[in-house]
Order: structure tokens, then sequence, then C-alpha cells
């Protein structure tokens, strides 16, 4: 019995050392201040820099329903439901882990760890969120200034003497030669004449033969 009773002691013990203790200030809602030093996305609204309450709304019956408050605590800026997260490493303080968000789109807050404690709270956004595009920057008025036309005055030419032009006498023109009288190439034949004239001839010898025929 006496082993036993020694053992409880000792277990008990050791579960007061590895439990870790809140860390001071933190009350039974979980209130605490966060400063930013940029704007920051939470569910439903978007914080201006500055510093800012966080608490839960009925620490009795809920403990997953964060609430977000000026610093002064007179004006509500959220109010979003949360699911349970771990982290692995403790701090002493309150820490809030982010989001990454495109270039030009404020952090968007994930998860509020108070000190000394492992578990935390994830923030639920409504659908559609957190914002990830990057809001439009209007660009400025388009403003513009007329300047008077210069007063036109007439150029007057100075005076200037007219000058005679220079004839130039132009070239005697050289006389061009004749062409010469081109004879033409000798392309004709006395065969075809021969030719005519032998059948001319063999014509009137057959005529005369039958001509004597006739009259003997």
């Amino acid at each position: 019995m006496f082993k036993l009773f020694v053992s409880g002691i000792v277990a008990v013990a050791v579960v007061a050392l590895t439990t870790p203790t809140p860390a001071s200030g933190v009350t039974f809602d979980k209130l605490t201040y966060l400063t930013f030093n940029t704007p920051v996305q939470v569910p439903g609204a978007t914080l201006s820099a500055g510093t800012y309450r966080f608490h839960l709304t009925n620490a009795d019956t809920s403990r997953n329903v964060l609430q977000v408050l000026s610093n002064d605590g007179s004006t509500v800026f959220a109010m979003f439901n949360t699911i349970p997260d771990g982290r692995t490493l403790l701090t002493g303080e309150a820490a809030m882990t982010f989001r990454e968000t495109p270039a030009g789109v404020p952090p968007a807050a994930r998860s509020l760890f108070y000190g000394g404690e492992y578990h935390g709270y994830e923030f639920v956004y409504p659908k559609g969120g957190p914002n990830m595009i990057a809001a439009v920057v209007p660009q400025p008025e388009i403003t513009f200034t007329t300047t008077p036309a210069p007063a036109w005055e007439p150029v007057i030419e100075p005076e200037v003497e007219p000058v005679a032009p220079v004839v130039e006498a132009a070239p005697e023109a050289e006389p061009v030669p004749e062409p010469e009288p081109v004879e033409l190439p000798r392309t004709a034949s006395p065969l075809p004449l021969i030719a005519v004239a032998g059948l001319g001839s063999l014509l009137a010898g057959l005529g005369l033969g039958v001509l004597r025929r006739r009259l003997g």
C-alpha cells in the first residue's frame, strides 16, 4: 500500500510538471490584446493597423466563438466561429498565425494561440473568404490645362533685286549622215525559169506533132 501511495504521488507530480500553466493575465473568456502594424483580414472584416481585443463571446456555454472589438471595447468589428487547432511549440504570450495571400492583399489571420497552450482556435471564414484578390486602386482624375496659341504676326521678307537670267547658247547640232541604201540579198534561183521554159518547149513540140498528123 505504501508503494502504491508513493507511485500515485510521483504520477501527480509528473502531470503537474508536464501540463503547461496558463500565461499570466489570461482570463476565463480568453481576453487578449493584439496590435497589428498592417491591415489584417479576419472572418467578416479587414482590420486596420492598431490594437484590438479578442475574447470568447460566451465562455460559459460556448468555447468556440470569438469576438473582435476595438481597443476600448466600444466597437465590435467581427464575431465568428472557430475550430480546434494545435501546435508543437509553445510561446509565452498570445500568438497568431496567418495564411499566405498574394501581393497587395492584406494577410489573413489563420489561428490564435494563447501563451502556454498547445491548442488554439482556427478561424472559420465564410464561403469565398478570405479575400485573395488585390483591391483595384482607382486612378487619379486626369487634369489638363490649355495653352493659348501664340499671336500670329506677318512675316516680312526682305526685298531682293531681280537678277536677269543667264541664257546659255545651245550647242550646234552635228549633221546626221543619211543612211546608205541597203541592198537586199539575192535569194532567187534561175532553176525555176529553166524548168518552165523546158516544159513550154515540150508542150509546143507535142502540139506541132499532133498538128502534122491531122494535116497528113
